[in-house]
Order: C-alpha cells, then sequence, then structure tokens
C-alpha cells in the first residue's frame, strides 16, 4: 500500500513538471477562462467570485505574502543589478533563456493557483458529500445485517472491487487538481455518487463477524 501511495504521489509530481515544461502561457489562461465560465453558468457570478477570491487568498497567504514565489524567479532569473556586476554577461540568455524560463515559473504558479480553486470548488460539495453518502451508509450497514441473519455469503469481489473504485475515484480528483485542460464543476457531484454506491456495495459484502 504504501509503495502504490510512493507511486501515486510520483505519478502526480510528474503531470505538474509535464504541465510546467510543455504548457504554453496562453494555454493555462485560456484553461483559467473556459473553466470560470463553467463556474458562472453552473454556480452563478457570485459563488464564482467567492470561489476566485478565496482561492486568490490562500494563493497569497501560501507563496505570496511568504515570499516563496519572488525567491523562486529570483533563483533561477537574474536581477538587472546582478547582470551589470557580471562584467562580459549582462545579456546571456536575457532574450532567450531567461524569457523561456519565465514562461514555464508563470505556468507553473497558474497550476498551482488553478489547484488551489480546484480544490476550494471540491469543498463547495462537502455538504452534499455528507448528504449522499449516510443513506448508502446505513443501506449497505442494513444489508450486511440481513445477510448475517440469514447467512448469505458476502462477496470477496465485490468488496474488493468497491474499494478500488473508492480509491480510483478519490486518486482522480487528486489527480484532477492539476490536470492541463478544464474540469467541470459536474464532475465532483458524479464523483462523489460513485464513492457512495462504492461504499454502499462495499459495506454490505464486508465479511461477516461472529
Amino acid at each position: 500500500m504504501q509503495r502504490n501511495i510512493l507511486v501515486s504521489l510520483l505519478i502526480w509530481l510528474l503531470e505538474i513538471v509535464l504541465v510546467a515544461s510543455f504548457v504554453s502561457d496562453q494555454w493555462a489562461i485560456e484553461i483559467q477562462t473556459v473553466e470560470d465560465k463553467m463556474l458562472i453558468d453552473y454556480f452563478g457570478v457570485e459563488k464564482d467570485a467567492e470561489i476566485r477570491k478565496t482561492a486568490q487568498h490562500w494563493f497569497d497567504q501560501l507563496f505570496v505574502k511568504t515570499g516563496i514565489r519572488d525567491s523562486v524567479y529570483h533563483y533561477f532569473i537574474p536581477t538587472e543589478r546582478e547582470r551589470q556586476m557580471s562584467i562580459g554577461f549582462e545579456d546571456v540568455g536575457r532574450h532567450d533563456l531567461f524569457p523561456f524560463i519565465e514562461s514555464r515559473l508563470n505556468v507553473l504558479w497558474d497550476t498551482f493557483y488553478q489547484m488551489i480553486k480546484r480544490f476550494i470548488m471540491a469543498c463547495v460539495w462537502l455538504p452534499f458529500l455528507a448528504v449522499a453518502l449516510v443513506p448508502f451508509i446505513i443501506d449497505g450497514m442494513i444489508r450486511r445485517k440481513i445477510s448475517q441473519t440469514n447467512f448469505d455469503y458476502p462477496s470477496p469481489m465485490a468488496h474488493r472491487y468497491s474499494l478500488y473504485a473508492i480509491l480510483g475515484s478519490l486518486y482522480l480528483v487528486f489527480m484532477g487538481l492539476t490536470l492541463p485542460f478544464p474540469v467541470p464543476p459536474q464532475s465532483i457531484p458524479i464523483g462523489v455518487f460513485i464513492v457512495a454506491y462504492a461504499m454502499n456495495v462495499l459495506l454490505a459484502n464486508t465479511q461477516k463477524r461472529v
């Protein structure tokens, strides 16, 4: 299990690296524009503005006010003063290398902002998750109690694959935070329904305890 978690995290980090390496600045802006439009169409203007304001606040608190973002730019891109102090190398990379690095860093920070905004959008659905899970959990536990009384045999296959469905859905939500294309807000309730139904099957087919 620990190895699978490590591999999953490495895949996620690889996704971030690939996005920062190959996605253009313009494409990143278009992703945010399209996604904002979908949020407005689904949640309305006020909720969209609230989500974006909260995401910007979190981003500023994590990366701007702490100085992390400026430090990363300064680490990879020399200032004009540093250029002038490098006699004979003042213009090295000025018009090609460092603009390219800056554009990659811009995409990276846009990805972090988008990840925060998508996480906040997912949190909006938490009340729906609770409402959806409770009846499915209760039904699954009742079905398990019934199977205990009439000696029905729980299905190990159903139990195993329902667990895979839960873990897979959660992992897709996790990966979806940094996908380099617009993620519709409807994807969250669909994932919630899959998790709720899989939880129902998981509980109903849990091995009996004497």
